[in-house]
C-alpha cells in the first residue's frame, strides 16, 4: 500500500545506486489506478536501474514504459529497453527507446 511504498522511498534517497525492482501485473493495476500511488512508485522506480515487471498484461508493459520515461526530470530521462520473446511484448518494446526482441 501507500505507507509501505513512501517508506521504501524514504529509504532509497540513502542508499547507493545499483538497485533493480520488480513489479507483478496485479500490484501495477493498483499502482496505475491510484494517482498517490502512482507519484510514490514512480519515485521509488527512478532509484533503480533496472525495472521488471512480470505476469503484466501487454497494455500495462507499454503502459509502464511510457510513464517511467514521461517522469523523469527534464535532463535526467533514462534510456529504456525493452527485452520481449513473443506478440504480445510489441506495443512494450515500440514505446521504448531500445526494443529488443528474442525469437
Amino acid at each position: 500500500g501507500g505507507d509501505y511504498l513512501e517508506t521504501v522511498a524514504r529509504n532509497l534517497h540513502n542508499e547507493a545506486k545499483g538497485r533493480a525492482m520488480m513489479v507483478t501485473g496485479k500490484a501495477l493495476a493498483g499502482i496505475l489506478g491510484d494517482q498517490r500511488e502512482k507519484s510514490k512508485f514512480l519515485e521509488v522506480a527512478q532509484t533503480c536501474e533496472v525495472l521488471i515487471a512480470c505476469r503484466v498484461s501487454p497494455k500495462q508493459k507499454a503502459e509502464l514504459v511510457r510513464i517511467v520515461r514521461e517522469a523523469a526530470p527534464k535532463g535526467q530521462e533514462p534510456v529504456t529497453a525493452a527485452i520481449g520473446d513473443g506478440a504480445n511484448d510489441v506495443p512494450m518494446i515500440q514505446e521504448a527507446h531500445v526494443g529488443i526482441g528474442i525469437p
